[in-house]
């Protein structure tokens, strides 16, 4: 099982199950997502507020370690979405082992356990001190992570001895949950990109003489 997250009251076993297939996701929450992080953004430009020298400092050193590590949610993310691909590949055929299945969604498991709840547990800690877009961008990270990590159980699930007892190529339910944790994994590494790149061009203008507010 994938214990991350799990103070967002994720469900096990059938429940998983029916909620990953509800959660699939699709066109439409991917760029209401993408949307309701760009408005976030844009809103920040808007909202005054300079911080003191000390403070300046202090939140420039957080807002860096914040972007290296959403950069890192970033890679980690496409290299989820690489390994989906490749699942998605060998459910095609028939000649490929459930071993090798099973063996594909181990190392998206350590992706998420060993890289993603690392880094969003730090990001929980400096949240607080970070700016309101940049909250917002956490969030919306963290939501799609929480989604990725519950198909993954539904897929490891469906893979086990006692699962649907059908080969991957002949077993919809699987090619779904393998569908949405690629789908997922794009849509974080999407907003982890946009969110990461927006806090470098603020620290840019930082070290290049311009101020930073304790809102932008």
């Amino acid at each position: 099982m994938i214990f991350i997250f799990n103070d967002l009251g994720l469900e096990s076993g059938v429940q998983i199950q029916r909620h990953a297939r509800q959660q699939g996701g699709g066109e439409t929450d991917m760029s209401t997502l993408k949307k309701s992080t760009i408005l976030a953004l844009g809103l920040a430009l808007l909202l005054p507020g300079p911080l003191t020298a000390n403070e300046l400092t202090n939140q420039a050193k957080t807002r860096k370690e914040a972007v290296k590590l959403t950069q890192h949610i970033e890679r980690t993310s496409l290299s989820i979405q690489k390994e989906a691909d490749r699942l998605h590949s060998m459910s095609r055929s028939g000649q490929i082992s459930n071993t090798s299945h099973k063996h594909g969604l181990q190392q998206i498991k350590n992706h998420v356990n060993e890289q993603l709840q690392p880094a969003f547990s730090r990001l929980a800690e400096l949240k607080p001190v970070l700016p309101e877009w940049q909250q917002t961008a956490i969030d919306h990270m963290r939501t799609s992570a929480a989604n990725l990590a519950l198909n993954a159980d539904a897929a490891i699930d469906n893979r086990n001895p006692d699962g649907s007892g059908l080969v991957p190529v002949a077993d919809q339910d699987y090619k779904r949950y393998v569908a949405n944790i690629h789908e997922r994994a794009t849509v974080l590494a999407q907003v982890a990109d946009a969110t990461a790149d927006y806090g470098s061009a603020q620290l840019k203008g930082h070290q290049a003489g311009l101020e930073i507010s304790s809102h932008d």
